[in-house]
């Protein structure tokens, strides 16, 4: 009897665990959701501002980049706590984004065939 109350306490614990987690990381999402400006003053002059707008649909979060009139759609964006990944076809160059949120603010690298180039920005209000 013992025994079946200590397999259940493990249970609910790790169930627990799981959806404590999967709360934390929505409320990640959550606060990533909205547009940032960008700064990427290495780019090319036409790529080096821009916006990354954030959307939640159906608890999956997508995006895409808007460089002055165009709009590029974000590939497998992934929120892992504070980190961020995403990748966008630039001009037929995949392009990869890995970023850092804190406080409203990021801080990334963008890597494409040439090398890569740091990436900065924040929230709007």
């Amino acid at each position: 009897m013992k025994s079946l109350l200590v397999k259940n306490g493990i249970a609910l614990g790790l169930f627990l665990a799981l959806f404590v987690g999967n709360a934390f990381a929505a409320e990640k999402a959550k606060d990533l959701v909205g547009t940032w400006s960008y700064e990427a003053p290495y780019a090319p002059y036409e790529y080096s501002t821009g916006k990354l707008i954030f959307t939640e649909n159906a608890e999956k979060v997508e995006g895409k980049i808007k460089i002055g009139e165009y709009e590029i759609e974000m590939r497998n964006v992934k929120v892992e706590g504070e980190n961020i990944s995403f990748g966008a076809y630039v001009e037929g160059e995949y392009v990869s984004l890995k970023m850092t949120v804190k406080k409203g603010e990021f801080t990334g690298t963008a890597s494409y065939s040439e090398g890569s180039i740091d990436v900065t920005g924040k929230k709007e209000k």
